[in-house]
């Protein structure tokens, strides 16, 4: 043997050498791992119930790991797995690495039972189980827990039927239900007697009539009365019905002439209405008939009738009348419904109907009255006249707001007398104040209170408005006419103001003699020098006048004086005077009606409603203003005259009623 084969030889035993330490060594290590996992890294899994674990499987499902018997081995440090058994629900579960190296007892779910059941015959029921509602359908099928259950099955047509059954797991129950039909009874009477069908079919109503269950239609029909139908079901829960049915009389088809026509017909005491030929009457043995109309004597007649019978009527009415005295404070014309029957006094036979009486007389207010005679029994009706101006002024309201939101207040003069302007012995009398003797006889509406920036323009503050001439002022009065369906007091001409109608009912500007009777001598003992009376010293919180306030831009101030007020006010500002109106005292002048002039009037007449004559020039300026301080100025019967606007003239409406 040479070297070369020695080399080999020691090689080849080198090399079993190294593969027996090797296999060894992997020996070695397999222990030891297997010995971990043994020892750490297994999972004992017990199943519960015993005839789950009989047949369980448990299948590794994600991660690293085996099992063997009932135990997990597991390299992962998450294993999910799966545990079956035949009849039960598979569980899932998620092993964690904190899970291994203990036991685990696993509880598998019994898989559901099905139970399937239907009726006979094929219907909609409802479904219990164990007393709780499940469906209402002609059939069930449900999956159940297993165990033992009370079926229950109801019907409104048919008998309720019980069943106790058991359900297996992953069984099926099958259940066929014969359902017993349900039957009812009526009894019924029928007043009168008569025909009664059901369900269409002829049935004898004196006996009890067993009928199936469900809805039935019920006919009755009697000769001359009204048919009637009803209908009953018959149900689980209502069984036996009891009916008493009344069949009401046909009515009387009545045809009627009557003469004259438009009165009132009763039949059996109830008013029939006859804008028809032919009525229909609620039947009763015996008709009671009555046909009246005012101014005709009333018929009345009995008649007996058989149920649906056609009857003819004709009734004829005869003409009545009565005596009626007419008479009248003065000799006046005598109308009835419109009809002239001559002059008072008189005495007539008129129809007993009820009518309008009336008696007219030039210049007088008619008067009518609503009577209706009787007969047998005159009557006398008294009538007093009065004149178409008293009757105005009666019927005239206390005050009204127009529709420029201005407030009026009547004033009834009742042939007022007093003396107008200053006396030569008075202080401050000016030459312009002429004494003239006054009587206001006419009715008239008065402003309350100077007219204000919004009433005049619409817009504006409830100051009152100034600077307007007396022109401008006319014109507005015109314009508030119109609109209100009134005679425009004031004639033009071109645009221009040319003259008055004293007739008219339109507004117009208050006259001078007006003027000075409120702020004077109406509602006052006497005719006073100052509207708030005689004594010349100004009382406070009389209206706005040029008090302490008008020191710094005027000379001429009432000492002492507070008004609240350097220049104008709002109307209303001050409480009203004993007339009940506002502002006679201070705040703004007021242009009068009348055209001013220096010509004294005669001392010796008496002027009546006095207006002057019109003319294109000044006119008169009545009244103190908020620049006023001296006693000429404060009296009532202070004028002055001007066709200029001024800051300190405004203007008060007025207009005869």
């Amino acid at each position: 043997m040479n070297r070369f084969d020695d080399d080999l030889r020691r090689a080849a035993r080198g090399k079993r050498t190294t593969a027996v330490i090797a296999s060894f060594a992997i020996l070695v290590f397999g222990l030891v791992l297997a010995g971990y996992f043994l020892s750490f890294r297994s999972l004992l899994i017990t199943v519960q119930p015993e005839n789950a674990k009989q047949t369980a499987i448990i299948e590794v499902a994600n991660g690293l790991a085996f099992s063997l018997a009932s135990r997990i081995y597991a390299v992962s440090d998450q294993v999910q797995i799966n545990i079956s058994a035949a009849k039960f629900q598979t569980a899932n579960l998620a092993i964690h690495d904190s899970d291994f190296g203990s036991d685990m007892t696993v509880i598998l779910l019994p898989k559901p039972g099905r139970l399937l059941a239907s009726v006979t015959p094929s219907t909609s029921v409802n479904w219990y189980l164990n007393g709780d509602f499940v469906s209402q359908s002609n059939r069930l099928d449900t999956e159940l827990a297993p165990g033992d259950y009370q079926l229950a099955v109801t019907s409104d047509y048919h008998e309720r039927v019980e069943r106790n059954l058991t359900i297996a797991a992953d069984d099926d129950t099958s259940l066929a239900i014969d359902l017993p039909g349900i039957t009812g009874t009526l009894r019924a009477t029928m007043t009168p007697p008569g025909t009664m069908l059901i369900d269409g079919q002829p049935v004898d109503s004196t006996s009890p009539i067993t009928l199936g269950p469900g809805p039935h239609h019920i006919d009755l029909a009697a000769p001359g009365h009204k048919s009637v139908s009803d209908s009953i079901t018959i149900t689980q829960t209502q069984r036996d019905f009891t009916r008493s049915y009344n069949l009401q009389p046909l009515p009387i088809r009545m045809q009627h002439q009557l003469n004259p026509p438009g009165g009132s017909l009763f039949v059996n005491g109830k008013r029939q209405d006859i804008r028809k030929n032919t009525i229909e009457i609620p039947y009763r043995k015996t008709l009671d008939i009555e046909y009246t109309k005012p101014g005709f004597v009333t018929k009345t007649q009995s008649q007996t009738v058989a149920p649906g019978e056609k009857v003819a009527l004709s009734l004829v009415l005869d003409p009545e009348f009565a005596d009626i005295t007419v008479t009248a404070n003065i000799t006046a014309d005598i109308y009835l419904d419109g009809q002239l029957l001559g002059a008072t006094p008189l005495q007539i036979s008129v129809p007993t109907v009820p009518a309008t009486l009336e008696v007219r007389a030039d210049g007088y207010q008619s008067e009518t009255k609503s009577i209706t005679p009787k007969p047998k029994q005159p009557q006398i009706h008294n009538f007093t006249l009065i004149t178409t101006a008293a009757a105005k002024l009666q019927n005239a309201p206390q005050s009204y707001k127009n529709t420029k939101g201005i407030d009026f207040r009547l004033i009834k003069p009742r042939n007022a007398r007093f003396e107008m302007g200053g006396k030569r012995s008075e202080k401050g009398q000016r030459a312009n104040e002429f004494l003239r003797q006054i009587e206001l006889q006419r009715p008239f509406y008065v402003a309350t209170h100077e007219l204000t920036e919004a009433q005049f323009y619409g817009k504006g503050s409830n100051l009152p408005v100034v600077n307007l001439t007396w022109e401008q002022v006319a014109i507005f009065c015109n314009k508030i006419s119109m609109t209100e369906g009134l005679t425009p007091f004031y004639s033009t001409k071109n645009g221009r103001i040319s003259g008055f109608d004293p007739k008219a009912d339109g507004y117009r500007l208050i006259s001078e003699a007006e003027w000075e009777f409120l702020a004077r001598a109406y509602r006052r003992p006497k005719q006073t020098i100052f509207p708030w009376g005689d004594d010349a010293v100004v009382p406070p919180n009389v209206g706005n006048l040029a008090g302490d306030k008008a020191k710094p831009a005027s000379d001429s101030y009432i000492a002492g004086y507070q008004d609240g007020f350097s220049g104008l006010a709002p109307a209303k500002s001050f409480p009203a005077d004993q007339s009940g109106l506002y502002d006679f005292v201070g705040n703004v002048s007021e242009w009068m009606h009348d055209s001013y002039t220096l010509m004294p009037p005669p001392s010796d007449k008496i002027e009546t409603d006095p207006l002057g004559q019109f003319s294109a020039g000044s006119h008169v300026i009545k009244g103190a203003n908020f620049k006023s301080a001296n006693r000429t100025e404060l009296r009532a019967a202070f004028r002055d005259g001007s066709d200029a606007p001024r800051d300190d003239v405004g203007f008060r409406l007025a207009r005869y009623l």
